[in-house]
């Protein structure tokens, strides 16, 4: 099963897809620390799509789709916007964002700590950030 939601770039559409993603997440049993943190983590995926990509301009959208398969539950955020390396986040960089003292650059940091696969895939015209957590059958 697989299911999609598409939603404007807007920050007051967050709420919408931590609802959606929640949703489908109780409906396969998946519950507790396991979904606060797949929420979370799609929740800055979202996020940095729609602030960074699409400037929070709700005539733009992003699909996200949430399916299991196997062990493994998957959270796909499809966008036409200009790919960030959500798969290319380095540990060294924590300390330098620390040191900085500047607002931000924490949720790629998050995203990863968070989900056990994190990857882009470039298709034509759009981009797939996919996010996986391994959970039990």
């Amino acid at each position: 099963m697989k299911a999609n939601i598409k939603v404007g770039c807007s920050k007051e559409n967050l709420a919408t897809i931590r609802d959606f993603v929640r949703s489908k997440l109780s409906e396969l049993n998946i519950t507790g620390k396991i979904s606060d943190h797949i929420v979370l983590a799609t929740d800055e995926a979202c996020a940095n799509c729609m602030i960074h990509q699409h400037q929070c301009n709700e005539r733009s959208s992003i699909e996200v789709g949430v399916y299991l398969q196997g062990n493994t539950l998957y959270i796909e955020i499809k966008d036409t916007g200009k790919a960030f390396p959500i798969d290319q986040y380095q540990p060294s960089q924590l300390k330098e964002l620390i040191k900085s003292r500047k607002k931000g650059g924490f949720g790629l940091m998050l995203i990863n700590k968070l989900m056990d696969e994190v990857a882009v895939e470039k298709k034509r015209g759009y981009f797939i950030y996919r996010l996986g957590k391994h959970v039990k059958a």
